[in-house]
């Protein structure tokens, strides 16, 4: 095995599990994955943290289990990204995405330190073409009618589209191959691969369109609103929702074989002998299942935080772990095999001893949205918790005001903000610098209902998680909420999210 090794982490957005032939899926074509699976560490008992999309990053790039203090933000000034610590001791680094929420207010900061980075624009609502749609084409037309202004802007970005190559996840894959081609000398880089797809729109060309399904494309939609599917508003009928399930399996199909090339890179320049490659998602997607679609405000099931993560290691042999890890600990993992030390302070634990033999990480998981609902998972166990609004006032922490929250209320560009009950102080657990206090009252509007009952599951008998055994078992309710109190002690979670969650 080289003395340094090289990393390579890909990340493929709302990739659903249960689409995987690596974890049971039958029916999915993904030989390239099935190809890296066979040769990988594959963890079975791995969990998201914070979410959604940005919040995950930000415990990828700084190791900061941040859901307990804020939600959709920037990097902290404080906060010291794998980039940065990687370019210290002159790792080449490089970032390789379509993720336009990178670039965009209140969500950026998290490409400025690789040495370089590759930005391909267009996907869902990257502001970038301007020209008018001169007709919505069928297959739009009721996309454009769901999603509105935010259709158009997607419509306007892909009207030049002409073929597979074209596509967001092909462009993504082809460029991170082309940068290996060119880049493949150094003797150690950090290259992380961030693409945007699997997300919706679930919008592919053929053959993929078709692979799954004999439904035609025109009256459905490749992008449907989050929420039940048995919903009247949502206007789904049952094979608008298995339309949308071959979509999703059809642009997982092309986005695995523009992998292909990613992984026949590594091997024309023998790097398999000297990189750790790492591949995971962010989150789940519901296609269906519990009759959600989407990330709606929803129990946090299995579908959306049981997430995949494969492992190649030079020194691993490829095996199934059991092990529990998390999202964030992908943080301390990479600087590990980097050979760098995680900063002190962080929440990130390395899992570099499980690809040695090692069959425990961490005794349990938990994940959730700032100021929304909770979930804890051990090996056996399952305790989904919601936040009760009435029981205290909801807060976010940050450098920076009015910057969070206000996308997720559905004001994605709005520059104002309230000012009142802003406070400024030491908030932060280890960090010194005062940071603003800020009401964050978003939610709380969206959620006037009172908390859900907690849900129970087992998880060895119950998988799929269909069978609330919270009103039968409270004892074993009990141990999990004293686990969780446990962990946010630790943390030194604001002491408001004990009273929301009941604690």
């Amino acid at each position: 095995m080289a003395d340094k090794l090289s990393v390579i982490v890909i990340q493929l957005d709302s990739l659903n599990r249960h689409f995987l032939g690596a974890y049971g899926n039958g029916w999915v074509h993904t030989p390239s994955l099935s190809r890296f699976a066979e040769r990988a560490v594959a963890f079975e008992q791995h969990y998201t943290g914070s979410l959604p999309c940005m919040p995950a990053r930000r415990e990828i790039w700084a190791g900061v289990e941040e859901f307990w203090w804020r939600g959709w933000g920037p990097l902290e000034p404080w906060d010291r990204p794998l980039a940065f610590l990687a370019g210290q001791k002159g790792i080449v680094t490089q970032l390789v995405t379509d993720h336009y929420h990178f670039f965009e207010w209140g969500a950026h900061s998290y490409s400025y330190d690789f040495g370089g980075y590759e930005f391909v624009r267009g996907h869902e609502h990257d502001n970038w073409v301007t020209e008018p749609v001169a007709e919505v084409p069928p297959w739009a037309r009721r996309m454009v009618e769901v999603q509105g202004e935010g259709g158009l802007t997607y419509l306007r970005n892909v009207a030049h589209l002409r073929g597979e190559a074209d596509f967001f996840g092909p462009r993504v894959m082809a460029s991170t191959a082309d940068w290996l081609e060119r880049n493949h000398a150094h003797e150690q880089f950090y290259l992380h691969v961030d693409c945007f797809d699997v997300h919706e729109p679930f919008h592919v060309p053929e053959p993929y369109r078709s692979m799954y399904t004999g439904l035609p494309p025109e009256g459905r939609n490749p992008w449907p609103r989050y929420g039940r599917t048995d919903d009247p508003a949502m206007g789904l009928t049952p094979e608008d929702v298995a339309w949308v399930r071959a979509q999703f399996a059809g642009k997982l199909t092309m986005v695995d074989a523009w992998l292909g090339r990613v992984l026949d890179a590594l091997e024309r320049h023998r790097l398999w002998e000297r990189t750790c490659v790492i591949v995971t998602t962010d989150h789940g997607h519901y296609l269906g299942e519990h009759g959600r679609i989407g990330k709606p405000g929803s129990p946090l099931w299995h579908t959306l935080c049981h997430i995949p993560l494969l492992v190649w290691h030079p020194g691993a042999q490829p095996r199934r772990v059991k092990a529990v890890t998390q999202t964030i600990d992908l943080y301390a993992t990479v600087l590990e095999l980097l050979g760098l030390e995680a900063p002190e302070g962080t929440h990130s634990h390395s899992f570099v001893p499980v690809l040695g033999g090692k069959d425990r990480h961490r005794d349990f998981a938990v994940y959730g949205y700032n100021n929304q609902r909770v979930g804890l998972s051990t090996p056996e166990w399952t305790l989904l918790r919601d936040h009760d609004p009435a029981a205290a006032p909801a807060y976010v922490y940050s450098h920076q005001v009015g910057q969070l929250n206000q996308r997720s209320a559905g004001a994605r560009h709005r520059r104002d903000f309230e000012l009142a009950g802003l406070e400024a102080g030491p908030f932060l657990p280890g960090v010194s610098t005062p940071v603003w206090r800020m009401p964050s009252g978003a939610w709380d509007v969206l959620n006037l209902h009172p908390p859900r009952p907690d849900l129970l599951y087992h998880n060895p008998t119950d998988p799929e998680q269909e069978h609330d055994l919270a009103p039968e078992r409270p004892e074993r309710v009990a141990e999990l909420e004293a686990l969780l109190r446990g962990h946010m002690r630790r943390l030194r979670a604001p002491e408001e999210q004990y009273a929301r969650l009941r604690l």
